[in-house]
């Protein structure tokens, strides 16, 4: 009854969202499957996804980490025209009762410079230090740049992020540690993307996350309002995906 009642909620919101067009990373960020974009949704925006990531490439390694698969889930908001705010939340599927409703995090986005016809947009990303982890946040800067092949769309990225962060927690009171290691190397290193349009509707994607290459492909459906996704991480599993975007009326 409660499902119910939040689907219905989440549908009749979503209805009253106008298009927005975005495409969107695992972990909420404009990109493709784990690569961000130099790229914000912009201000009165609002997205929101959840993405199957199998066991094989989890991002979510906690020490002696138990459970199997993970479902990414993302609410991303827009405030202003350069700036936007992510939240996470990914339970791991079969986990015991002990890891609670999953690993929450945080992330903020600045977009530094508009793209122009000769320089490419730049971004800004940081990890807000609250949470219970920082395996699916990092430091990083990008760059993204759009170029036209006759009739088709080609967009390019590329960015390197750094493995330091800085890490606090509220457990029980607020704890602050400072500057700390992450605990994987996700977005750690260069990491670059590109983007092709296939067809008005469907894209193809390649790219390469500072540890594995991920190829995949992403379908604009609704009027531009939802993408769904088809990936594989580092040739090794097949994830699926979908987010909702729009401007808040």
């Amino acid at each position: 009854m409660k499902i119910g009642f939040l689907l219905t909620s989440i549908l009749l919101f979503a209805g009253t969202l106008r298009p927005c067009l975005a495409q969107f990373t695992l972990t909420g960020q404009s990109g493709n499957f784990l690569v961000p974009e130099a790229r914000v949704i912009g201000d009165k925006k609002i997205a929101f996804g959840s993405s199957f990531n199998p066991q094989k490439e989890a991002l979510i390694l906690y020490p002696n980490r138990r459970g199997t698969h993970e479902i990414h889930n993302f609410v991303t908001l827009g405030f202003l025209p350069f700036m936007e705010l992510t939240f996470n939340l990914t339970p791991i599927l079969e986990a015991p009762l002990d890891y609670g409703i999953g690993d929450r995090s945080g992330s903020m986005r600045f977009l530094l410079k508009k793209e122009t016809d000769k320089f490419p947009a730049l971004l800004f990303g940081m990890y807000i230090p609250l949470g219970t982890s920082n395996f699916v946040d990092s430091n990083f800067i990008t760059g993204t740049k759009h170029f036209k092949l006759g009739v088709k769309d080609l967009t390019v990225n590329l960015g390197v992020g750094i493995p330091w962060v800085l890490r606090a927690t509220i457990n029980r009171g607020y704890h602050f540690s400072g500057f700390v290691r992450k605990e994987n190397d996700y977005q750690v290193g260069v990491f670059g993307s590109a983007r092709l349009s296939l067809t008005k509707f469907l894209l193809a994607s390649a790219e390469y996350e500072s540890r594995n290459v991920n190829v995949g492909l992403i379908g604009k459906l609704f009027h531009d309002k939802c993408s769904a996704k088809f990936y594989t991480l580092n040739f090794q599993t097949v994830g699926i995906g979908v987010s909702y975007s729009g401007v808040v009326k």
